[in-house]
């Protein structure tokens, strides 16, 4: 084991299982233990030709066993196989720490630029729960000058850094627009043209926008191919706000948001409620997904007072029985 670790380290080890002091496979259990030896193939040549000591010797890590008599030629064929197969899996190791190591560059620079978004929390609590680093949704609010508030919720394809892509460039087209004073269809036109031009087919953006006026007694919502948006008042839900006459956003090159514009008026007290499909799609073992009827009665007990907005996480958790969710979660409540 000892002369296992002195450089320039095998390529190979060739073993028998009957050595004096440790046998042939007490070593390969502890060249396999090692992290420093364990890539390294190891062929037993023996006179122990059982089946079973060969599938011992085998389970132990070996990639070959070669029992006596045996043939010069076919062990240096042998040899020579797995040596390359060694090479070969080293190059594929190399490569693929590479591509981790771009892609955790990668999650760090979107990461850092999602930090530096200005999310203006007034009026509203959420919750964000992404199964990777990065998130393919992406939550936005903010205030134009005349007052009027604005809130975007997007859900890209999949998830992870391919979702999570997109998201920079949303951000930036929103508070850019927001802060210029554009009203809600503008903006989610913009959008719609930008992710069109600029994104790979395939990758497009299922999204809810949201403005509520500045004396916050009515709202415009534009649902694209996300779940129903949720209006409760008083003690109930009042209204599903569904999807209208929107692709999501990069499907096509124009789509008239001023249209396909969702009016609601509001009342004090009133709250309004917007999530990413991967909550109500959450399947546990069973396959059964967590559903809209889950979410009403939670958030009917929010409005209660009966749970907390973090317990949603718990609930979640529980249907799923402690499984990791399949897809990022996102939730938004906003208060009138």
């Amino acid at each position: 084991m000892r002369a296992a670790l002195v450089r320039p380290m095998p390529d190979l080890i060739l073993l028998d299982v009957m050595m004096p002091e440790l046998d042939g496979y007490a070593v390969c259990r502890q060249l396999k233990e090692h992290e420093a030896t364990r890539a390294i193939p190891v062929i037993f040549i023996t006179a122990k030709s059982e089946e079973a000591d060969e599938l011992h010797g085998l389970g132990l890590g070996a990639v070959d066993y070669i029992t006596k008599p045996f043939s010069p030629a076919v062990v240096s064929a042998r040899i020579r196989t797995h040596l390359a197969l060694s090479e070969a899996k080293r190059i594929v190791d190399e490569h693929n720490q590479h591509l981790l190591d771009e892609r955790e560059m990668i999650e760090s620079m979107i990461v850092k630029m999602r930090r530096a978004d200005l999310f203006d929390t007034r009026h509203v609590r959420h919750l964000i729960a992404p199964v990777e680093m990065t998130t393919g949704d992406v939550l936005l609010s903010a205030f134009a000058p005349d007052g009027r508030q604005m809130i975007f919720l997007g859900d890209f394809t999949g998830h992870g850094v391919t979702a999570a892509i997109g998201g920079p460039l949303v951000t930036y087209m929103f508070h850019q627009l927001v802060n210029r004073g554009k009203h809600g269809g503008r903006i989610l036109s913009e959008i719609n043209h930008q992710l069109y031009l600029r994104m790979p087919t395939g990758v497009f953006c299922a999204a809810i926008l949201l403005e509520v006026n500045a004396r916050r007694d009515h709202a415009v919502l534009w649902n694209a191919a996300l779940p129903d948006a949720l209006l409760v008042r008083g003690n109930r839900i009042h209204d599903h706000l569904r999807s209208h006459q929107l692709l999501p956003l990069g499907i096509i090159e124009h789509q008239d948001g001023e249209r396909a514009a969702q009016g609601i008026p509001l009342e004090p007290g009133d709250r309004l409620y917007l999530y990413s499909d991967g909550l109500i799609e959450a399947e546990d073992p069973q396959e059964n997904p967590f559903g809209m009827e889950r979410l009403e009665a939670f958030i009917l007990g929010l409005n209660a007072d009966e749970v907390a907005l973090e317990d949603l996480l718990m609930v979640l958790d529980r249907h799923l029985r402690h499984a990791a969710p399949q897809d990022d979660v996102t939730f938004i409540e906003l208060s009138v």
